[in-house]
C-alpha cells in the first residue's frame, strides 16, 4: 500500500479543517498553502485534493466552522428589536474574533451553506418580527453583517500591527491655518477604544435602520 493512499485514509476533512485554521491562527492567510496545510499533516499536497476538490473548496469549510460557533440561541422575543440586534451583532463580533486572521475569508464571501446561515436566519427572524419588508431586510442584514466584519477586521488587523511593534499612537503635527478641523478633532477627540467604537458604531446603525424602516424610507 503506497503512502499517499494511507493518508488518504487516515485523514478527513474536519480534520484537514481543523489543521488549516491553526495554521492561519499561527501564520495568517500568508502562510497558509496546500503545500504547508500538507506538511502540517504528514501528507503530500495532492493528497489533500483527495479529500476537498479545491482550496476555495476549503475555504468554504473553513467559513463553515468559524460560523458554526455563532450562537444566537439566547435571542430573547420580549426584547427591544434593537437590543436584539445589538446583542446578534456583538455576537457575530465575538465569533469573528475567535479566528481574527481568517476574517478576510470571511469578508470575501456570502453566506450559502447552512452551516453559515444558520445565525443569519435568526437576525432575519428578528428583522421580520419588526415589521421590515424582505427587501428591507436583505438591505438591514448586508449593512449590519458588512459593518460587524469590516470594523472587527480592521480592529483585528490594528491590533496585530501594535503586536508587530507598529506605533498609530502618535498624531500628525497639522497646522490650525490649512486644517482648521482635523487640528481642533486631534487637539480635543480621544479614541475610546475598538469595543466602545464597535458599539457605538452599531447602536447609531440600528437605530438609523429601524428609524428608516417607520418612516418608509429605508429603500427610497
Amino acid at each position: 500500500m503506497s503512502p499517499r493512499k494511507a493518508g488518504r485514509q487516515a485523514l478527513t476533512s474536519d480534520q484537514i479543517v481543523t489543521a488549516a485554521l491553526e495554521l492561519i491562527d499561527e501564520t495568517g492567510l500568508d502562510g497558509h498553502s496546500m503545500r504547508t496545510l500538507g506538511t502540517r499533516l504528514g501528507v503530500d499536497a495532492s493528497t489533500l485534493y483527495y479529500h476537498l476538490p479545491s482550496k476555495e473548496a476549503l475555504h468554504s469549510l473553513i467559513v463553515d466552522e468559524i460560523m458554526s460557533g455563532l450562537d444566537l440561541g439566547s435571542d430573547d422575543p420580549s426584547a427591544s428589536i434593537e437590543e436584539r440586534l445589538m446583542s446578534a451583532a456583538t455576537e457575530l463580533r465575538r465569533t469573528l474574533l475567535v479566528h481574527p486572521r481568517a476574517l478576510p475569508l470571511v469578508a470575501a464571501r456570502s453566506m450559502r451553506t447552512p452551516a453559515q446561515l444558520a445565525g443569519v436566519e435568526v437576525i432575519v427572524g428578528i428583522l421580520f418580527d419588526a415589521g421590515f419588508s424582505a427587501v428591507e431586510a436583505l438591505l438591514a442584514l448586508d449593512s449590519i453583517g458588512q459593518t460587524v466584519i469590516g470594523l472587527t477586521n480592521i480592529h483585528a488587523l490594528h491590533k496585530e500591527r501594535i503586536a508587530d511593534g507598529a506605533d498609530d499612537s502618535e498624531l500628525p503635527e497639522l497646522s490650525a491655518e490649512s486644517f482648521p478641523h482635523l487640528h481642533r478633532l486631534f487637539a480635543e477627540g480621544d479614541f475610546l477604544g475598538s469595543e466602545a467604537e464597535f458599539t457605538a458604531t452599531m447602536h447609531a446603525l440600528i437605530i438609523g435602520l429601524l428609524a428608516a424602516h417607520r418612516a418608509g424610507t429605508l429603500t427610497a
